[in-house]
């Protein structure tokens, strides 16, 4: 049994007492009271000396049992002391629930942890112990799965500020777990330290009559999911894992909303958040290949803001992109565009320029033209120049497509005050 420490339990003068346990030693005392040697305890709970009376907590075990003694029987009224002990006794009993439940919690939060490292093995790699993970939480078989991934950063920084932080990203995510409804949910951490989530959002519609079925019935539509896989969700779970609740009445938020009142509750920390999606269990792996890469494509768009992406949306060059890491960006870009890369040459931004209008307006000389005010040789001698300085041929679809990509990925620069 772990040391305690307790308020006072008699006014100070002749009496003293101190809470100790029959066969070990003395767990706490009110001031000026001597610990009660363990070898003496037996004696003192047959009544040898004083008074003694137990602690009556039906949530421990009989080694772990209090008893309140008090050196000099008439120190205090028997009453005062039976008072005594059963205020103790709520007492220990918190303190044991409180244990239990610290030490269910942690149980949960390792297995939630040891889902992460399944799920962040490639595809196929340890199948039976992830379908085991997933089965003991109900999240095995068929039916929509989301992996949602997010990281936290001081606003402002970039993305680069995490000290402190590291935190409030599991903890939103299991907020936003809580928001939601889903069949099924963990929330945990991943090897690197990235918090995750898996909720299991469409079961099989229960059957007529019962409970659930009344219950499912009573969401705004059958699944309540909008074109980017959200749900109207409602009642959750407790820190690490979830089943579902009774639905709350009326419409429930989608992600993206409870995002948004997450990232407003916490201004000064940038919430990042991707998400993936999977037809079933077996998908998971990719689902949290999918939300990463919709992670890292939040941090790029949106540093020093709060976002959520999910990577169904991604469907053009421009966001696909913006997943990649940006020295990878960077490194493509500056080989492509060679020296137009560096666009502190004013003849260099002019180029660039031309080249971002030519593309806009699909090679069409004209328009580009009209667009920068020009006459139409200038652009024909503009494009050659920028021919000529990276090497690629802008009648070519694919040659324009590099460049293009060349162009999205060039890294942001800042604003001039």
């Amino acid at each position: 049994m772990k040391g305690l420490s307790l308020i006072d339990l008699a006014p100070s003068g002749p009496m003293a007492s101190a809470v100790s346990m029959k066969w070990s030693r003395t767990v706490a005392a009110t001031e000026g009271a001597d610990p009660v040697p363990a070898h003496e305890a037996a004696a003192l709970v047959e009544g040898a000396t004083g008074a003694t009376v137990p602690v009556d907590c039906e949530t421990v075990s009989p080694y772990e049992r209090w008893y309140l003694h008090l050196p000099e029987a008439d120190d205090a009224p028997p009453r005062m002391l039976r008072e005594v002990a059963e205020v103790l006794a709520r007492c220990q009993e918190s303190l044991a629930r409180r244990g239990a439940a610290e030490q269910q919690a942690a149980d949960e939060q390792q297995a939630a942890d040891e889902l992460g490292a399944l799920l962040a093995l490639p595809a196929g790699a340890e199948l039976p112990s992830l379908q085991a993970a997933l089965r003991l939480r109900g999240l095995e078989g068929e039916g929509l799965h989301r992996v949602i991934v997010a990281e936290a950063a001081a606003a402002g920084s970039g993305g680069a500020d995490r000290t402190g932080v590291a935190v409030p990203a599991e903890g939103a995510l299991a907020e936003a777990v809580a928001h939601l409804d889903p069949a099924h949910a963990v929330v945990g951490r991943l090897p690197d330290g990235t918090a995750f989530a898996v909720l299991r959002e469409d079961t099989p519609d229960p059957a007529p009559g019962t409970a659930a079925a009344r219950g499912r019935g009573a969401r705004s539509g059958e699944d309540g999911k909008d074109d980017k896989g959200s749900t109207g969700d409602t009642a959750g779970p407790g820190r690490r894992t979830a089943t579902a609740g009774p639905p709350a009445t009326g419409a429930a938020p989608d992600l993206p909303a409870v995002w948004a009142l997450l990232s407003a509750a916490e201004p000064a920390v940038a919430l990042h958040g991707g998400t993936g999606r999977a037809d079933s269990a077996d998908g998971l792996n990719g689902a949290l290949v999918q939300a990463r890469y919709a992670l890292a494509s939040a941090r790029t768009t949106s540093p020093d803001a709060s976002a959520l992406i999910d990577a169904a949306s991604q469907t053009g060059l421009g966001t696909l992109l913006t997943g990649i890491p940006a020295e990878v960006r960077t490194a493509f870009s500056r080989t492509v565009l060679g020296p137009l890369f560096e666009a502190g040459n004013p003849s260099f931004a002019a180029l660039l320029e031309t080249l971002e209008i030519f593309l806009a307006c699909d090679g069409s000389w004209s328009r580009t033209a009209e667009a920068l005010h020009l006459h139409v040789n200038t652009v024909h001698y503009r494009v050659q120049r920028v021919e000529h300085f990276t090497g690629r041929d802008l009648s070519s679809l694919y040659d324009r497509l590099d460049l293009r990509a060349a162009l999205l990925c060039r890294p942001r620069r800042p604003a001039r005050p």
